[in-house]
């Protein structure tokens, strides 16, 4: 599978666990026949023990007029900050796979939402 499946894979796992906590990540994986993808696993572990300083660096991140994202939108982002700051995968890389997803995922224009919080919270940061 290529890394961008597997984005895909995990950005709709953590698109899930916002409606639904994972509560078993195996069996999650294990029902989704992708129990033996090194990255999603591995990218979905570093999420879940991390979710709490995503969502932090997100929302001190956020303008007041978009507090209430979509949940498919935050779960992108929580993708991209998850790569970013937890997993170390390049930031040019994982914010042009956010905005792709915003593109297949979300509406028409998201995508520049999504480019312009993931440059901001890079550039306060100094990624």
């Amino acid at each position: 599978m290529r890394r961008a499946e597997q984005r895909e894979w995990v950005f709709k796992l953590i698109y899930q666990d916002s409606i639904s906590e994972i509560e078993n990540l195996d069996e999650s994986l294990e029902n989704l026949s992708i129990k033996d993808e090194t990255f999603i696993k591995k990218s979905l572990e570093s999420y879940l023990g991390n979710k709490d300083k995503i969502d932090s660096k997100l929302e001190e991140n956020l303008l007041k007029g978009h507090k209430n994202l979509a949940k498919v939108l935050r779960a992108i982002l929580y993708l991209s900050i998850n790569e970013i700051y937890f997993m170390d995968i390049p930031v040019s890389v994982s914010i042009n796979e956010a905005v792709n997803l915003s593109k297949k995922y979300s509406n028409e224009e998201d995508y520049k939402l999504v480019n312009s919080i993931l440059g901001s919270i890079i550039r306060k940061d100094e990624k």
